[in-house]
């Protein structure tokens, strides 16, 4: 059965990305870099596979430009699980009557899908294609 293995990352949501990042970067000495999309600051904090001893890139901690007002729309992060098999995780999902927003992401390190809890708070849910597989 598929499941979620882990946190893949943190992603906040701001009105004022590039000032929040620097704030991060300034105040706490998290170096922050600008993601290729152009629309948020991220970094990622390598970790060791304890079954497998890989070294993976996450999680990662991301810094979003808010497409929405936060204080109107009441959305300020993003809940990211890193699971193991996406797509009969969502097949499970769906089955218990989730459906999953918009189209699944796929580049070379893994594919991604969105879902909504009972709150209506944003869930990625990621599943990691390894460095050493590619």
């Amino acid at each position: 059965m598929a499941s979620v293995q882990g946190i893949g990352g943190v992603f906040i949501e701001s009105n004022d990305a590039q000032s929040l990042a620097e704030w991060y970067q300034d105040v706490l000495g998290i170096e922050m870099e600008a993601h290729p999309d152009g629309i948020g600051y991220y970094r990622v904090f390598p970790t060791r596979d304890i079954e497998s001893s890989i070294v993976r890139e996450n999680p990662v901690f991301a810094i979003n430009q808010a497409q929405e007002r936060i204080l109107t729309s009441g959305r300020g992060f993003t809940l990211n699980l890193r699971v193991d098999f996406l797509l009969p995780y969502l097949d499970q999902l769906k089955e218990r009557g989730i459906a999953f927003e918009g189209k699944i992401l796929e580049w070379e390190r893994g594919r991604h899908a969105w879902i909504r809890d009972l709150d209506d708070n944003r869930i990625e849910l990621y599943e990691e294609i390894l460095m050493d597989e590619a």
